[in-house]
């Protein structure tokens, strides 16, 4: 099987499956037809043209799925989110046996440290909030952003509470995860793309048994409505019902390790590619007639 994980490598995937007389899959990992740039229609034109010919096509939320399959008439894809294995979390301490700290901490990591990604939002958030509440935002800060955030704090009277860590490898990073209390998932809803999907932050704060605050999407509503108890989500922009989640936690620090708890149990009973890892093997366990009956299952 020759398997394309974006649609620009679709149409080599599909003419070396015709050369090897190999099966053909597609997993989506982007919904890069909502990104409005100049790649749009390229995009939806080879999804147009090749996905109907895939043996499968997976995707990384449910709701993506449900795009993929109205918007091209295929069948439903399978859904294979994208979480972490169990082996990157290993050494880190469970909630329920980690010493009680004064500040609260407050996570954020992405690629890049940069506007429309919902950071003023939190550090407006801090404004009303204890003084032992801390901002730590880990990645490559984009160009300006710094004097932006050292002015928000300023503006905010937060002095020294917001931390700039630098980057790391993805798995490093969740090794480091148990020094944080509340993992800030902070999509934008009007990103096409990112709204639907639930990038790996969710999940990473899972597996690191992290408290998640997230903005309410369809792709972390699909996740946190199976986990409840593992956080909370807000309507992005809405500054007030953020401050008031956050000021819960900080107050009631046994809620808070609840969060905590619940996340980390999650993560090992469902949310890791241990167990994720088994809907995509079982493809190839079945038969090719079966193939069908297998996806079926699977979904």
């Amino acid at each position: 099987m020759f398997i394309a994980h974006t649609p620009a490598a679709l149409p080599a995937a599909a003419e070396a499956g015709r050369h090897w007389h190999a099966r053909l899959g597609f997993d989506c990992e982007d919904l890069l037809a909502y990104v409005e740039d100049e790649r749009q229609e390229m995009v939806r034109t080879i999804e147009a043209q090749y996905l109907r010919s895939c043996d499968y096509v997976s995707a990384a939320s449910e709701t993506m799925a449900e795009r993929l399959a109205a918007d091209y008439g295929i069948a439903h894809p399978m859904v294979l989110y994208n979480v972490c294995p169990l082996a990157a979390a290993e050494g880190l301490t469970a909630p329920r046996k980690r010493f009680s700290r004064s500040p609260v901490r407050l996570h954020w990591f992405g690629q890049t440290i940069g506007p429309g990604r919902g950071i003023e939002e939190a550090i407006q958030a801090m404004a009303h909030l204890p003084d032992e509440v801390e901002l730590h935002l880990r990645g490559y800060r984009a160009q300006g952003f710094r004097e932006k955030v050292d002015e928000l704090g300023k503006s905010n009277d937060l002095g020294a509470r917001i931390f700039f860590l630098p980057p790391t490898e993805h798995d490093e990073l969740v090794g480091t995860l148990d020094e944080f209390d509340v993992g800030l998932a902070l999509e934008r809803p009007e990103h096409g793309n990112y709204a639907r999907t639930v990038t790996n932050k969710v999940f990473s704060y899972m597996l690191g048994g992290l408290a998640i605050a997230a903005t309410d999407t369809p792709g972390q509503r699909e996740v946190l409505a199976r986990v409840p108890a593992a956080g909370f989500l807000y309507p992005a922009g809405d500054l007030s019902a953020l401050t008031r989640r956050l000021g819960e936690w900080v107050e009631n620090r046994q809620r808070l390790r609840a969060a905590q708890q619940a996340a980390w149990d999650a993560a090992r009973a469902r949310f890791c590619w241990d167990i994720e890892k088994q809907k995509f093997l079982r493809l190839f366990e079945t038969p090719v007639k079966q193939r069908e009956a297998a996806l079926a299952e699977v979904r």
